[in-house]
């Protein structure tokens, strides 16, 4: 069953760019990969993306927390925030403002572990309930978000940062 409820995953970063030390690369949603076990609904489930499933348009931006009521950290439309289909998942870049030194001194620090979120409204998914815990497959989506967090869902993508 889908609705039109923002969903949020959280996964890892992968490393800064070297040449430009406020760009972040990484895997936003990594296909295949199992999630931990997500418990935002009645059951504990797992959940994965098909490859090539999620979509994203020039209103999506990159945020904090996935706190939406601030400025975006960037934003597909402005050219701050880019993604690329890889064998990997969906591959994000995102240019960091300059006035947010604060998250790359964190993320140089360790204080922020490099983690990031996708917030998502699925328009397709299947679900084997046979399983315990059960797994969703996310088969259609539209990438609303992409948040830097404290804590991954997906441990196949981690990074660090220069």
């Amino acid at each position: 069953m889908t609705t039109n409820e923002i969903e949020r995953r959280e996964i890892e970063l992968v490393p800064i760019e070297p040449a430009n030390p406020r760009t972040l690369r990484g895997i936003a949603v990594p296909y295949g990969a199992l999630s931990h076990v997500l418990n935002d609904r009645a059951k504990p489930y797992r959940e994965r993306f098909d490859p090539g499933s999620v979509e994203y348009d020039d209103r999506t931006v990159m945020a904090y927390g996935h706190d939406l009521s601030g400025v975006p950290l960037g934003r597909v439309g402005a050219g701050t925030l880019a993604f690329q289909e890889t064998a990997e998942g969906l591959a994000f870049s995102v240019e960091l403002p300059e006035s947010r030194a604060d998250i790359v001194e964190a993320l140089r620090r360790g204080d922020l572990d490099g983690s990031v979120s996708v917030g998502f409204i699925a328009k397709d998914d299947r679900w084997q309930n046979r399983t315990n815990p059960a797994v969703r497959t996310v088969r259609s989506a539209i990438l609303v978000e992409l948040s830097i967090c404290h804590a991954g869902a997906y441990p196949t993508a981690q990074g660090t940062i220069a």
